[in-house]
């Protein structure tokens, strides 16, 4: 199993956050029209660490999480779901920014959150 679905099925098993988002937990997009609230997620660096005479050893992806609801307090307990989600992966999950706003385009509260998980592998 890779990083990124491993990552995937760890935290869309999370009971607290399926209870709010059901499995829209979206890779770069969402669906058109998706119901709220969900997640928008994408990874937007990975540096790499390459360990004496191997391979790659240790990747660090800066993964983004974005939370839409239709209120910001909507957006809120979703992001409040998915850290504890993150936190409860087998990951070392390093939390790097947080902001919120309002989404220009669709009108929808937003809470953006950014972390770092290095691993092992690629």
């Amino acid at each position: 199993m890779s990083f990124q679905s491993d990552l995937y099925s760890a935290i869309t098993a999370h009971a607290g956050l399926t209870a709010l988002i059901g499995t829209r937990l979206y890779p770069n997009d969402a669906a058109q029209n998706a119901t709220l609230p969900y997640i928008v997620y994408y990874e937007f660096a990975t540096p790499r660490e390459q360990l004496m005479s191997c391979d790659i050893g240790i990747s660090k992806p800066r993964i983004q999480y974005s939370v839409y609801g239709e209120s910001y307090a909507d957006a809120l307990a979703v992001a409040d779901a998915l850290r504890a989600a993150l936190d409860a992966t087998s990951y070392m999950v390093i939390f790097e920014d947080e902001r919120g706003n309002s989404d220009m385009t669709t009108g929808l509260h937003r809470r953006d959150i950014d972390v770092r998980i290095p691993h092992v592998g690629v």
